[in-house]
């Protein structure tokens, strides 16, 4: 007889999203916002292939930045989820542009997971980052040949692939830095992050306030603490992970894993020591 799985689990299947895009905006002025929406309608973004998603700030803070935008990393029903600034305007390039750009670098880079019109560049010894955006005063400001692979965005306006399955992290908070924490999360999990080809209006110059300094110190000693030297043991295995080839090669012999052993036994009962 063949056997059935029970009538109350569900099977589990790659259901394509309803649309193409999802707009999600954290809004702090709702006329702003009205007229950044209408500027993506008016571009191309439809409603019957593109979801608009806000979370209402203009009372009061009802979500932070990087809580908020998991809740549209999470609930958003479409194929490429774009998270945006509300004073943001698509005044040049609309959703023709953004396909072409986004069909480029699947060509380039399939493991691509979040794009931008901004980023920072790592190991250039000429630039620190590439940007495409128009301010209100005229100024355009356009300093590369796009695409530029980047280990940063900028937080006006980023494009998430939902298939990556990404999220900003659970331990920092407030409204900078999560487009430096969406692509350090992205490299964790072998994906990539692009600045591309896309010209907008952006209303502001940015505001790095004492809250950007703060969060600046919560992301640096977050990620220090994640990127440190260690011993990790499993239910079958032990290893030792370190950014220096030699160290991770030294702590694979016999001399450097009773060392190891011996330093974590000393950390642990430090720890335990502390806690009394």
């Amino acid at each position: 007889m063949e056997f059935k799985p029970p009538a109350f689990a569900k099977l589990e299947n790659n259901a394509a999203p309803t649309y193409q895009y999802a707009v999600c905006t954290l809004v702090t002025n709702l006329e702003e916002y009205g007229q950044m929406v209408q500027s993506f309608i008016d571009a191309g973004f439809t409603q019957d292939i593109c979801e608009y998603r806000y979370i209402d700030n203009s009372k009061t803070n009802t979500f932070e930045a990087y809580e908020g935008l998991n809740l549209f990393l999470q609930k958003a029903d479409a194929e490429y989820i774009i998270l945006c600034h509300q004073d943001v305007l698509l005044q040049f390039d609309g959703i023709l542009q953004l396909n072409h750009q986004i069909a480029e670098i699947s060509k380039l880079d399939n493991n691509w997971a979040v794009l931008s019109n901004a980023g920072g560049l790592e190991n250039d010894l000429y630039r620190r980052f590439v940007v495409n955006i128009v301010y209100p005063d005229g100024l355009y400001e356009c300093n590369a040949n796009f695409p530029k692979k980047v280990v940063t965005v900028d937080e006006n306006f980023i494009v998430v692939k939902r298939s990556a399955n990404l999220a900003l992290s659970h331990d920092l908070k407030g409204f900078h830095l999560y487009g430096t924490d969406i692509c350090l999360v992205a490299e964790l999990l072998g994906f990539t992050a692009y600045a591309i080809e896309f010209k907008l209006l952006h209303k502001s110059y940015g505001n790095a306030d004492d809250s950007y300094q703060d969060i600046l110190q919560k992301l640096i000693a977050k990620y220090t603490h994640f990127m440190r030297s260690r011993y990790v043991l499993t239910t079958i295995a032990h290893f030792y992970l370190s950014a220096s080839t030699w160290r991770t090669r030294w702590f694979k012999t016999k001399m450097g894993s009773k060392i190891s052993r011996k330093l974590t036994k000393i950390a642990a009962n430090n720890v335990m020591n502390n806690k009394k």
